[in-house]
């Protein structure tokens, strides 16, 4: 895999980790992750570890839901090149910091109880394995990706919903927003997100209240997006 290939695959969740600072991955007794009292606009960060197996590429998750809210001073010390020694891969992807939209999660089956580990002094927990093609990892934003979970997402009744819709109707409900492309991003500053987005013609971003609530639920698998600043959408399907 070339230099270049490298650089577009990571593109698929965020920017690569930098070279700077250091490390540890380990594993740990399994704490009791706890949700924030309040989820909505909650940090959190996530880190990506791309395999090349036998049956194509894969990318498994891990993020810090439970635990703590990703310091900033170890998030930041994080280095590329001893994760991608610690996780013995092709690829680790420093997908954060981000804010969950959501106000309520439920997970079951493996994303619930994932494998544990410390990562710079960082709790983290696997939360998905996803399953890539060439397409879906090289591909620009507003590609679908194939996440497999087990979650019901809740937006409460009378909260604004962040969303685009495709040229077909598909809508994409926003799971949580990116710190990575614009660190100064705020919850505040995303009912007028759509006049910064520029996505490929016939789709369009909006704002809307719904009068009860809105739940996305995964049955094993969930279809997201992201835009070109590297938040994350969760397409809606009929259940």
């Amino acid at each position: 895999m070339t230099s270049s290939s490298r650089s577009r695959l990571s593109a698929l969740f965020a920017l690569l980790v930098p070279l700077t600072g250091g490390a540890a991955v380990a594993q740990q007794p399994a704490p009791t992750p706890k949700l924030p009292a309040v989820l909505r606009d909650a940090r959190y960060c996530e880190l990506v570890a791309v395999h090349l197996t036998l049956d194509g590429l894969k990318a498994s998750v891990f993020n810090t839901l439970g635990f703590d809210d990703c310091p900033a001073d170890k998030w930041d010390a994080l280095t590329r090149r001893e994760l991608l020694a610690q996780f013995d891969t092709l690829a680790v992807v420093m997908n954060g910091p981000r804010h969950f939209i959501m106000d309520g999660i439920s997970a079951s089956g493996d994303t619930k109880t994932g494998e544990i580990i410390t990562v710079g002094g960082i709790v983290m927990a696997k939360r998905a394995e996803v399953s890539l093609s060439l397409h879906q990892a090289m591909g620009p934003a507003y590609t679908e990706q194939t996440i497999d979970r087990n979650t019901t997402y809740r937006f409460d009744a009378g909260k604004p919903v962040f969303q685009l819709t495709a040229p077909d109707g598909a809508v994409y409900v926003m799971q949580s927003y990116a710190q990575i492309v614009d660190p100064a991003l705020t919850y505040a500053d995303l009912a007028g997100l759509g006049s910064r987005l520029k996505p490929p013609a016939g789709w369009h971003y909006s704002t809307r209240t719904p009068d009860t609530d809105l739940l996305l639920v995964a049955k094993g698998t969930a279809i997201v997006i992201q835009d070109e600043m590297k938040n994350t959408y969760q397409k809606v399907v009929a259940n």
